[in-house]
């Protein structure tokens, strides 16, 4: 009977969230022709952030197989967007749909505002005649062997094709676009960063910017050594928003702490949302740790102490990272009253001291999972940099 009662229990439970979260996210459907959509994106009314467009660009032949789609009338998957509450609306999945559509009619924007230029299309699976197509003649396209410029006919049936676009009203769940961005994109080939970067950009393109200029620094970039490929993964903006994610957070934040990734993005969320996130002086204390560290061991810094051969060895250790920065970052304002003679010397002697801990030596490791590392790292670093006043 037990049973029965919670059985029946289930569904009035479901309906009622069902019910509950459809209120909250507003959606819309629009259709309109292609040159429709690019004066909304001439015009500011359609924001393809140029972050967006250089995490998801895509090769000639991605481009070349959409602009045969268009003209074969072969159905175009929805462009979702987000309307702000200025009216603009944010693209959260199509970004190469609508760049490779206005690139190829050569009025996609770069960073710097200029136009970028389009290249010569390939041949498609249907219409081997693509090949070395552009939009029109130019003097640029004149200097280029084997291409053809679009007649004025195929042009105007070009810009007459439609595209339906799925729109979050901007009186949706503030919440509602970036889950949606998450979904849509899961399939997507993305670090976990490079979607955290897409969130930020709709968040606050300025925190973006920011957080941008300190993964850049030379004194992090010289410290924390990643590979090429890692920085095409965003890793180095990832390490620089985990210093800052673990920084800035009190202890009790760190307990029961399972998913580091969950706890990269709410943090960032917080940074961008609190008022009294200080950014010029995260700066400086960022730029101040980083070029201590670079000075005193440089790309050393985060490598095993060998305490047999008295020196550093190996790869770079995020157990490390996080017990050096978070250490520094915690006793700041002590550190930064030290000599600069006096500060390389100590600081050499505190970080091997960070591989001599029981704690440290016990939490760091393959296989140890966030919470059995990261508040510990927390600990360990508050504890072996701090000074005495």
């Amino acid at each position: 009977m037990s049973k029965q009662l919670a059985f029946k229990e289930e569904p009035v439970g479901l309906q009622e969230e069902i019910e509950q979260r459809s209120r909250e996210i507003h959606t819309d459907r629009y259709s309109m022709a292609i040159n429709e959509a690019l004066s909304m994106y001439e015009n500011s009314d359609l924001e393809i952030h140029p972050e967006f467009q250089r995490i998801f660009r895509w090769s000639i032949q991605q481009q070349s197989r959409l602009i045969e789609s268009v003209f074969l009338g072969i159905p175009i998957p929805p462009i979702f967007v987000a309307a702000r509450k200025d009216g603009v609306w944010d693209v959260v999945d199509g970004v190469q749909r609508l760049s490779t559509l206005f690139r190829f009619m050569g009025a996609l924007k770069k960073d710097d505002g200029n136009i970028d230029k389009p290249d010569p299309l390939i041949a498609g699976d249907y219409l081997k005649s693509l090949e070395g197509v552009l939009w029109s003649d130019s003097p640029a396209s004149e200097s280029r062997d084997g291409v053809t410029a679009l007649s004025e006919a195929q042009q105007r049936f070009f810009k007459r094709a439609r595209l339906d676009f799925q729109i979050v009203e901007h009186t949706s769940d503030e919440q509602a676009k970036f889950d949606l961005f998450q979904r849509l994109n899961s399939g997507a080939h993305l670090s976990e960063q490079e979607a955290r970067n897409c969130l930020a950009v709709m968040l606050d393109p300025t925190f973006f910017r920011w957080l941008q200029q300190l993964a850049v620094h030379p004194a992090f970039s010289q410290t924390v050594n990643i590979s090429e490929r890692q920085e095409e993964e965003s890793y180095g903006v990832e390490l620089a928003l985990r210093y800052l994610s673990i920084v800035t957070a009190e202890r009790s934040d760190l307990s029961g702490l399972s998913d580091v990734s969950e706890f990269l993005t709410s943090r960032m969320r917080d940074f961008i949302d609190s008022g009294e996130f200080d950014r010029d002086f995260e700066h400086s204390r960022f730029t101040d740790i980083f070029s201590w560290l670079n000075e005193a061991l440089g790309e050393s810094s985060f490598k095993r102490w060998d305490l047999a051969k008295s020196k550093h060895s190996g790869r770079f250790t995020v157990s490390a990272f996080e017990a050096v920065t978070a250490g520094l970052g915690l006793n700041y304002q002590q550190w930064k009253r030290l000599d600069d003679g006096a500060r390389a010397s100590l600081l050499r002697r505190r970080v091997q001291a960070v591989w001599k801990d029981e704690t440290f030596q016990k939490r760091t490791g393959a296989g140890k999972s966030a919470d059995l590392r990261i508040p510990y790292m927390f600990e360990v670093g508050q504890k072996v940099f701090a000074l005495g006043d």
